[in-house]
């Protein structure tokens, strides 16, 4: 395979030709099935690779690897076209819910993503709607061919551990923590500020002012707010259930009243509607934060946190009471040994000053647009060290079944390929 220079670029650049048709000119790299990898999609592949690995430069074995990786996936999609796997609209819709999320906490705030993304929230989602649901396909039919997982045996994880132990990484230093999250809460004076914006928004509507006009100069939807609230055509399951009973409720021209969602006030206009389609505009009030909300989530967890250290509540308790993490309520606050670089500095430096047993003040957690508080309790700090067999056993059996199941993976593609058209034109 001819090897491609890799030219790092702005990601933005990426990130909006990824979700464009392709252009006149993008060179065909290779087929696979009835799909094709263009130039321009491995460019971003290699892109992505780069940023979430902080590179300026990627080596010419990881630009094999990363293309062979897409001819593989490209390749595990065929064969699920052809065995008629179905995803159904539930499962794609929380998946992309959930994949929203994730790029909003990489970005910082979903004004940030729809910046980089040059479009609205909604026409982002529609966009990446079609690659999702090809990745979920892909992914049903891996599931169904390992359902039974991988089983290794306890002289297997050995073996492969001599014979590639010097090849493992060192475990970095971690830190053993529990925690007590609360999210930061919209106040009713937050509420009643933006409804009170939102009405009157709405009586100038009602009094004959174009709705265009008033969502330019007022939704907080920038990108939206650019083209006067226009979301373009949604099919259903695109929005989030509030706004999408009113707006499918709406006869065209039909301006709504203030509807509440977890983004804020929104006013919907419905311009058209054919069957499960619909094309809308909105004015989206965002619910402003007044620092007295905030000012209540932290006292009353420095509150806690002196009722945890008086013995009056044990913090075990405090976190299945009180933290807005599902999964405290199964495991009393408990997140097990954290890697160090997952934290920031500033809780680093925190963390390392605090003795077994000691808890953080309140350190805020999340994006911008969406946070909280969390009380973080040390319960060892554990420095980096080589990878044992004895000491680590459980990350050692991990590489050694993920190492077990490339192989067969492997052989499965192999197997694959004689069912599956390939031409690389490289």
């Amino acid at each position: 395979m001819k090897l491609l220079k890799v030219i790092i670029i702005p990601v933005f650049l990426f990130l909006s030709s990824v979700l464009s048709a392709q252009q006149e000119g993008d060179r065909v790299l290779a087929i696979v099935g009835n799909d094709i990898i263009t130039e321009s999609d491995f460019q971003y592949q290699l892109q992505l690779y780069a940023r979430q690995n902080q590179l300026q430069e990627i080596s010419p074995y990881i630009i094999q690897q990363i293309f062979q990786s897409i001819i593989t996936n490209k390749i595990i999609l065929a064969k699920a076209e052809q065995d008629s796997i179905f995803v159904s609209e539930d499962e794609i819709n929380r998946e992309l819910d959930n994949r929203i999320k994730t790029l909003v906490s990489q970005v910082g705030s979903e004004e940030k993503l729809q910046e980089v993304y040059g479009m609205s929230l909604t026409k982002i989602k529609i966009l990446l709607k079609e690659d999702l649901t090809k990745n979920m396909k892909a992914d049903k039919l891996k599931r169904q061919k390992f359902s039974g997982g991988v089983r290794i045996s306890d002289n297997e994880i050995k073996e492969f551990y001599e014979s590639y132990k010097d090849s493992l990484p060192n475990v970095s230093e971690e830190f053993e923590i529990a925690s007590i999250v609360m999210e930061r809460k919209v106040s009713d004076s937050e509420k009643k500020e933006a409804r009170r914006i939102a009405e009157q928004i709405l009586d100038s509507i009602r009094s004959g002012v174009d709705f265009s006009e008033l969502a330019r100069r007022n939704s907080s939807d920038s990108m939206s707010a650019i083209q006067g609230g226009d979301l373009g055509s949604a099919k259903k399951g695109t929005f989030v259930k509030e706004f999408e009973d009113v707006v499918f409720s709406l006869s065209p021209g039909e301006v709504s009243g203030i509807v509440e969602t977890q983004f804020g006030l929104h006013i919907i206009k419905l311009n058209e509607k054919i069957g499960d389609n619909v094309k809308s505009q909105h004015i989206l009030i965002r619910f402003p934060k007044f620092e007295s909300s905030d000012f209540e989530t932290i006292n009353f967890m420095n509150d806690l946190k002196e009722k945890i250290n008086k013995g009056e509540i044990t913090f075990e308790d405090a976190a299945k009471t009180h933290s807005d993490d599902p999964q405290a309520k199964k495991t009393a606050g408990y997140l097990g040994k954290i890697p160090a670089e997952q934290f920031d500095s500033l809780t680093i430096e925190v963390l390392r000053n605090l003795t077994p047993g000691q808890i953080t003040d309140p350190v805020r957690v999340g994006t911008d647009s969406e946070y909280g508080y969390q009380l973080i309790k040390l319960i060892q700090l554990i420095p980096a060290h080589p990878l044992s067999l004895k000491d680590d056993y459980d990350r050692v059996k991990k590489f050694a079944e993920n190492y077990k199941e490339s192989t067969e993976m492997e052989k499965w593609i192999e197997e694959l390929r004689e069912s599956i058209f390939v031409d690389i034109k490289m």
